[in-house]
């Protein structure tokens, strides 16, 4: 089957993101508190108007003001994108000797990948003091930036197994006896790497490190003693230290009076527009006027840059519960202003499950005439949806236009909870729809049959019930990409 620039671009974001959230969550259970200092590093949603960032690690401890750099591996290395006649582009740009890189493995499970239970971590000082021994390999597409990965050398397991002795050349283990195989001892060279394990230590096959180039893994707990001072932060002349400084003061409970009167000066004095914004955000964030009129500048003024404008938006869109935040993005999916603009999208986007959760202000939107709105509008329907919005769907499917009614349809099968079965059976027992029966087809067949055993309008589904993906396998997600992938090489 021939490439797919963007099913692969997806798949490789989507490792990256839930690297990242594991990451986290790994970190929390150590006593950090983790937030993402990159915007969007956690999701693999892809926008296409990107405001031009600082160069930021992708993690910030609001703790302990340690930042995390995290990388997912399909396959488990210490391998980083360098540009070595860039600085900017470089490995380590924007990282402090103390920070902290993340490798984290992304296995395949069932056909999905999914990220180990835990990272492994190193200082950057450790990278940095141990790259004579790393290899950089070849350029890769201009439309990278022409990087390179450095790789440093390291020793990462197939199998699970327990370490029997380290000396200065080697490792001896023994291997843990898979299905159908005996336990066996396993030799892993050193060449001069440092090993990471001692006699007695077990290692997780495709998951641990150990041993490698640089002399040591960080020792994340001698961080947890560390304490962050953001308002000390906000003065430093680097731009990322204040960048990090203002945004972690919305996720900090302390020194909340201070920190109103330190953002209304950051606002009105800062000269990165980056780092104003950012304060902007967090001054929203605290219900301060200052912040609210200049992230409404950002998102109405006509000369504001246009990634500038889209990043004003994503950042509303984070202020989950503010008042003022989700007015300003019904706003913006309201106004002919941004007709025909990603930002309408995103706006449309952050009134949804990824942030406000607002799902009765999407319904205007599902059918709207723009279809990547319409789009937007459908995918941000989460779970949670509650049942007034599904009646109002399901009316939608009785009623609605040619246009709305397979919309409504498509958003029913995505949130998929409990409300959408039990209204949709309940309407199609009472009343003839062709739209309602098509849309019960279209969940899964598996809980259909369960909750209509014995009923007469399980035999009228039946035929419908043969076109899901658990009774069909052309109706997989994957599947269906190839074929309509390859029925276009028709020339």
């Amino acid at each position: 089957m021939g490439f797919k620039a963007d099913e692969s671009f997806l798949r490789f974001l989507t490792i990256g993101a839930a690297g990242v959230r594991r990451t986290m969550e790994h970190l929390a259970v150590r006593g950090f508190s983790p937030i993402e200092l990159e915007r969007y590093c956690a999701s693999n949603k892809i926008w296409a108007t990107k405001v031009k960032r600082l160069r930021l690690p992708d993690l910030l401890c609001v703790r302990t003001g340690l930042r995390f750099e995290v990388r997912a591996k399909s396959k488990l290395e210490i391998k980083m994108s360098d540009a070595p006649a860039n600085p900017d582009r470089s490995w380590d740009s924007g990282l402090r000797d103390h920070d902290v890189v993340a490798f984290i493995a992304s296995l395949r499970r069932d056909g999905e990948s999914m990220p180990a239970d835990s990272a492994v971590y190193f200082s950057v000082r450790s990278l940095r003091d141990s790259i004579g021994m790393s290899k950089l390999g070849a350029r890769k597409s201009a439309s990278e930036g022409a990087e390179q990965d450095r790789n440093w050398p390291a020793s990462v397991p197939k199998k699970d197994g327990q370490v029997l002795e380290v000396d200065s050349g080697k490792i001896v283990a023994m291997l843990d006896a898979g299905p159908g195989y005996a336990k066996r001892r396993q030799t892993y060279q050193l060449k001069g790497k440092t090993s990471y394990v001692r006699p007695g230590d077990r290692f997780r096959g495709l998951i641990d490190v150990i041993a490698g180039a640089p002399a040591g893994m960080a020792d994340l707990d001698v961080h947890l003693d560390q304490h962050y001072q953001p308002l000390v932060e906000i003065r430093s002349k680097n731009d990322v230290d204040r960048y990090a400084a203002v945004k972690a003061l919305r996720h900090r409970e302390d020194n909340r009076d201070r920190a109103l009167a330190v953002l209304d000066e950051v606002i009105a004095r800062e000269p990165d527009e980056r780092v104003r914004l950012e304060a902007a955000g967090s001054a929203v964030w605290f219900g301060a006027a200052l912040g609210q009129d200049t992230i409404g500048r950002y998102v109405w003024d006509d000369d504001v840059r246009a990634d500038l404008r889209m990043e004003a938006v994503l950042v509303l869109t984070e202020m989950v519960g503010d008042t003022f935040s989700r007015s300003v993005l019904e706003d913006v999916a309201e106004t002919s202003k941004f007709k025909g603009s990603e930002v309408r999208q995103a706006a449309i986007w952050g009134l949804g499950k990824s942030g406000m959760k607002a799902y009765s202000k999407l319904l205007p939107y599902i059918d709207d005439r723009e279809d990547n709105v319409a789009l937007h509008a459908m995918g941000a329907f989460g779970a949670d949806t509650p049942r007034a919005v599904i009646d109002s769907l399901v009316a939608d499917l009785i009623a609605g236009s040619p246009r709305r009614a397979p919309a409504a349809s498509e958003v029913l099968r995505i949130i998929n909870n409990e409300h959408v079965y039990a209204t949709l059976i309940e309407a199609a027992r009472n009343r003839h729809c062709d739209w309602i029966l098509a849309t019960l087809g279209r969940l899964s067949a598996d809980r259909l049959r369960q909750k209509l055993a014995g009923d007469w309008l399980l035999e009228r589904l039946a035929p419908m019930l043969l076109l899901s993906e658990r009774g069909n396998w052309l109706a997989t997600d994957s599947v269906r990409a190839d074929i309509t992938f390859l029925l276009r090489q028709d020339l």
